[in-house]
Order: C-alpha cells, then sequence, then structure tokens
C-alpha cells in the first residue's frame, strides 16, 4: 500500500482561531445545546481515565465516515483546545464497495473542513467471497492505524468503538465461551497497541443525535447489515432480544466492563503471577507444581489464562481452563489442552508446561526427565481429519489410525443418525430438513459434529466424511478454534478418479462376513473366481456399487479442486503450511500394506 496523505494545518488541534467549519460543525462547546456539551465533556473525562496523561499528546484517529467514527473526530476536535491535541485522520479504503472510492473522498473532505489532517489508503484484499475476509479487513485496517501513527510521530490511536459494539463484544465473547475478565469486553485503552476507545461507555443513540443537532450527514455501510458476519448477527437479531428484557442492557454491559478492569487489575497485582512461571526452552513457560499446589482453584485458573495470554493473540476459553484445571487438580499427566493461537497446555508430575505456536523443547539425549516429557507427548490425545475419495481404503486405513491412538473414529453419517436416532434439539432441526429432501445447513450441522467431537473423542478423535466442501472446511476450522479444539494432523488418500471408480465397482461381499476383503481390481484381494478369497463363500455385489451415475456423482463432489471436498483438504494443506497443522499425503494406489507403513512412519 502507498498512502496518500492529504494534509491540514498540522497543528490544527492546538492552535489558531477557531471558526465553524463549513457553517455546519461548531469550532466551541459553548455553541452546542448543553445536552451535547455535557456529552462531549463526559467522553473528555472517560478519555483521561483511561489515558491520564494524553494531554498535549498527537492522536491518530480512525475514520471510516460511518456515525460512529464521524462523531468520535468531530468530538475529539472539540476537545482539542482544552487538551492540546493534535489530530490526524487515518482512513483506509477496503475496496470492496463500488462507493467505497466516494467514501474516502467525503472523509478527505470532512478532514479539509475540519483543518485536520489526512492520511489515506486503499487496501489490497481479495474479492467479497473470499473466506475470512473480515478478520483480513480489519488486520488491514489496524496494520495501516498503527503505521500511519508511526509515521506521523503519535502516541495514541483512537477507534470510534461505542457502547453498542461494547455490549456486542460481550455477547460474542459469551458464545465463544470466554472467560473471565475477558468477559468484561474489549479494553478501553491497550498499551500495547496504544489504542484508545474514548466512546466505549456512550450509546450510539446519544451519538446520533449529537450529528442530528450539527446536521453532519455520514455514509451507511451495508455489510453492516449482512447476515453472514456473527457479529451482524448479534447486532441485529440477539442483542435487541436483550434489550427488549431490559432496556437498560448496555448500562449493564458498562457495569460488566468496570468489573472486569478491577478484576484484571487486582490479579495483575497476585504474587503467584509475580512468582510463578518460569521461562523455559524455546519460549516455553513453565509453572511448577509447587506453586500451584497451594493456590485456590480461581486463583490458578486465573494464572493459568495469564500464561497464556503472554504466549499471543487468542482468547482463553472457559472450559478449556476449566479442563486443565481438573487435571492439574487430580495430577492427570500427559493430558494436552489446545487453545486458540496455537498454544498448548501439558500437565506433568512436576507441574504445566505451555507453549505458544512455534515453541520447541530441546531433548537432551540421556535426559531422563526429557524422555518422560516424550512419552506424556504421545499419550495425550490426537486429533484427526481423514480425507479420501470412495475406494481409496480410507475406512482401512482410518481403523488403523483409531487403534494406534486409541480414539474415537466419527463418521458424518453415524453423528446424524445418533443425534436423529437420540432426539436431540440439533437432531430434531436436522431430521425436519431432511424430511422435506433438503440439505441440513452448515450451522446445524457443524454444532452436531462439535458436539460429539467433544463427548466421544475426549481421547481424540479421527473425523471422516466432513468436511465436503470449502465453506464446510473453513467454518469447521473456526469452531474448532472457537472451541479450543486442536486439529493434529488432516491425512489425505491419493487416488486418480478412475482407479477410485474402479475399486468401487470391483467391489466384492462374502455372504458369509462382509468384512472379508474381495475387489476384482486389486490384485493383494482378488477373489478366486466367484468365491471369497478367504473362506471360499459365495460372493455378490452391492447395487449402489454398480450405480455409475450415482459414484460419478459422488466424485464430482470429491474432485472439485475449487469448491468440493479438495479444496477442503487443501484448505488444511495452507493452514498446515503456516506451522497451524500437520498434513500427511499418502499414495492410495499401493497396497494396503504399503499405505499403513507410510503412514505409520508419517505419524511417528
Amino acid at each position: 500500500m502507498s498512502a496518500a496523505a492529504r494534509p491540514g494545518p498540522p497543528e490544527s488541534g492546538r492552535r489558531g482561531p477557531e471558526k465553524a467549519v463549513s457553517g455546519v460543525v461548531p469550532a466551541r462547546l459553548g455553541e452546542l445545546s448543553p445536552l451535547q456539551a455535557r456529552l462531549c465533556l463526559s467522553v473528555r473525562a472517560f478519555l483521561l481515565e483511561l489515558v491520564a496523561d494524553i494531554a498535549g499528546s498527537s492522536l491518530v484517529v480512525g475514520v471510516s465516515g460511518g456515525p460512529d467514527s464521524a462523531a468520535l473526530l468531530v468530538i475529539l476536535r472539540l476537545l482539542a483546545p482544552s487538551l492540546r491535541l493534535t489530530l490526524t485522520v487515518a482512513h483506509l479504503d477496503h475496496g470492496l464497495r463500488p462507493e467505497s472510492a466516494a467514501e474516502a473522498e467525503n472523509v478527505t473532505r470532512l478532514c479539509r473542513d475540519l483543518g485536520i489532517a489526512c492520511v489515506s489508503d486503499r487496501a489490497e484484499l481479495p474479492g467479497p467471497d473470499a473466506p475470512g475476509l473480515e478478520a483480513l479487513a480489519r488486520r488491514a485496517r489496524y496494520a495501516f492505524f498503527e503505521t500511519t501513527r508511526l509515521r506521523v510521530g503519535a502516541q495514541y490511536t483512537a477507534v470510534g468503538h461505542t457502547q453498542n459494539d461494547l455490549a456486542e463484544d460481550v455477547l460474542l465473547r459469551l458464545v465463544r465461551g470466554c472467560g473471565w475478565p475477558a468477559l468484561g469486553g474489549m479494553p478501553g485503552f491497550d498499551p500495547a497497541r496504544r489504542l484508545v476507545r474514548p466512546l466505549l461507555l456512550t450509546p450510539r443513540a446519544r451519538l446520533k443525535a449529537f450529528l442530528d443537532e450539527i446536521g453532519l450527514a455520514t455514509v451507511h455501510d451495508p455489510s453492516n447489515e449482512d447476515l453472514a458476519f456473527r457479529r451482524n448477527r448479534i447486532r441485529h437479531g440477539v442483542l435487541p432480544l436483550f434489550l427488549a428484557e431490559n432496556p437498560g442492557f448496555l448500562e449493564v454491559a458498562g457495569r460488566l466492563w468496570r468489573q472486569a478492569g478491577l478484576d484484571r487489575q487486582c490479579f495483575a497485582a497476585d504474587p503467584a503471577l509475580q512468582r510463578g512461571p518460569r521461562p523455559g526452552p524455546g519460549g516455553e513457560v513453565l509453572l511448577p507444581r509447587t506453586v500451584l499446589s497451594g493456590l485456590h482453584p480461581a486463583r490458578r485458573i486465573r494464572l493459568f489464562k495469564a500464561v497464556l495470554d503472554g504466549l499471543g493473540s487468542g482468547e482463553s476459553l472457559t472450559d478449556t481452563l476449566f479442563r486443565l484445571e481438573r487435571a492439574v487438580a487430580t495430577r492427570r499427566g500427559g493430558a494436552t489442552f489446545q487453545f486458540p493461537g496455537g498454544k498448548t497446555a501439558r500437565v506433568f508430575a512436576a507441574g504445566v508446561r505451555f507453549r505458544g505456536r512455534g515453541a520447541l523443547t530441546e531433548i537432551v539425549a540421556g535426559d531422563k526427565k526429557a524422555d518422560c516429557e516424550i512419552l506424556n507427548e504421545e499419550a495425550s490425545p490426537v486429533n484427526i481429519l481423514i480425507f479420501g475419495p470412495n475406494g481409496s481404503g480410507k475406512g482401512t486405513q482410518g481403523s488403523l489410525v483409531k487403534k494406534k491412538y486409541n480414539q474415537a473414529h466419527i463418521e458424518s453419517g453415524a453423528i446424524f443418525r445418533e443425534h436423529i436416532g437420540g432426539g436431540t434439539e440439533l437432531g430434531k432441526k436436522a431430521k425436519a430438513f431432511i424430511d422435506k429432501g433438503e440439505l441440513v445447513p452448515d450451522d446445524i450441522t457443524i454444532p452436531m459434529i462439535l458436539a460429539t467431537l467433544k463427548d466421544k473423542g475426549k481421547d481424540g478423535w479421527l473425523l471422516d466424511g466432513f468436511p465436503r466442501n470449502i465453506v464446510q472446511a473453513q467454518k469447521l476450522w473456526e469452531a474448532l478454534q472457537a472451541a479450543g479444539m486442536k486439529l493434529d494432523y488432516v491425512i489425505e488418500i491419493l487416488l486418480p478418479r478412475q482407479i477410485a471408480k474402479d475399486r468401487i465397482m470391483g467391489r466384492r461381499l462374502c455372504a458369509n462376513d462382509a468384512n472379508h476383503p474381495n475387489n476384482i481390481f486389486i490384485d493383494a484381494i482378488k477373489p478366486k473366481g466367484d468365491e471369497c478369497r478367504v473362506c471360499g463363500g459365495a460372493l455378490k455385489t452391492r447395487s449402489d456399487d454398480q450405480d455409475e451415475d450415482a459414484i460419478n456423482k459422488r466424485h464430482d463432489i470429491y474432485y472439485d479442486a475449487k469448491t468440493g471436498t479438495l479444496a477442503a483438504a487443501y484448505f488444511y494443506k495452507d493452514l498446515a503450511a503456516k506451522g497451524q497443522t500437520k498434513y500427511l499425503e499418502l499414495n492410495g494406489e499401493g497396497s494396503i500394506d504399503s499405505i499403513k507403513e507410510t503412514l505409520l512412519a508419517q505419524l511417528s
């Protein structure tokens, strides 16, 4: 990106005669009604509460052109003289909508009218249908803000999150299973990023009234109405229900935020935090059992969370923290827990070892303690996804992996049958679609799969038959991350389409035992004419194995590398390239034994 600066007077917030802006925006608080003047003064008080020494500072203000950020800019412009602030606006055009260029020009015009320097740029992002676009846009936006802050020498960046955003964030964190005090919502001030949110305890309705009074028009971003994004579903579907039950819910979120802040400060002063964590090799952090054993479980959990937070981004989920605490309390050696952001915690006799993404342990030959740790790692639960077309021997190899790790072999079809047969709420919803001859939506299928993984996969799992397309792959990964569940391996069995089809059509079933392998196209298990190669029993074919149209339809979905099952597999392959899982490719044309040997070698 190459930023284009459109500067106004460099000291616009500090000096010079005050005058009205384009006859619309007032230059002084005294020109506002008492109600709106009090609003500005409350923002001033909160800003000083967040950053006590902010007076005399330079601020970069992130402005999209929407009502929240526009109100923030005007309010800071009115407060600038008394706080001796120098303001610079940063605007990033994400380039995702045709009208975005005009909106960027509107921001530039507003800054020119206010006499404030404006730095704008256009992001280079993938198309509107790209996976994870919202997260990519957010990262690009904040990276641009930080680049601008460093470029202009500002001390802080201000953004326009409101009390409504805070309430939405609290609900989002509740949905994701965040622990306390993270459940209190986003910070008002993030020292690491020098990021401040002056409007965090200001309701959006008050800002709208403020803009209406001064007659300032702002832009509306239609993507904020798109229910494909979870935050928008919370905003337009969930939060209104809370407000209907309690019209003061925004204030409730504000009080929760304050309580979380006090508790965070209290724990930061806990002596256990100061003396407990010990740095280990390769960026690890060790918590000795001698420290943990003397603490109340509540303090242990907060200590775990503090260590995990120190290892990088990714919120520590309450359920996983509780499971870690139970493992420590019951001295469950070898237990391993995965947290969002690629972080892990492993329990040993001597304590707990935490690793961030990329952290390594140096194992010294002959070190008995290190050898013990290796054994414990091998005993920890392993989670695996397996891909392969019908006819690739996926079931055979899956059974081998299941035996190696003593894990649950979970097939997507069986999950549906169990939930529907068991009459679960998700099963009832799925049945309603199936009865109408419709596909079950992913927002029912994925929670169903996740519930089964949690219930049956406590000692690890092998998931077979899902995901079947790229969208499901992305949603499953997001769900696993949100649930704090690791994905150790993804296995893909490679097999040309024609060979896969021949193998399906060549399968023969023994009348005595359907598990006796017989296939007329595989030399290693080729039957003796019409007799089973194992017991000599009569052979028969399955009708669906001879239905070429049905086989072709299934393979059309699997071999689709753009949106189908292969695209799903390649999604995880890309994650493996980033170090977020491991991806194993097996040549499915070999014999069962040769594939088995290769697989075991790669898993060891």
